[in-house]
């Protein structure tokens, strides 16, 4: 099964940040579930924040 934008709906992409995080759901992925950015990219931005070397 494939997470990328363009193969799923924004249902599916709100029930794939659900199922990652048990359930529940983190303002933080709205942007994969509108659409804009790839949870890869959500995911190095929030590494890059955690480690210091990101911008905020």
């Amino acid at each position: 099964m494939s997470i990328l934008i363009k193969d799923t709906t924004t249902m599916e992409r709100i029930a794939i940040v659900k199922e990652a995080l048990d359930g529940e759901y983190d303002e933080f992925y709205d942007d994969y579930v509108s659409g804009k950015k790839e949870l890869a990219e959500l995911n190095s931005e929030y590494s890059a924040l955690a480690a210091g070397t990101g911008k905020e």
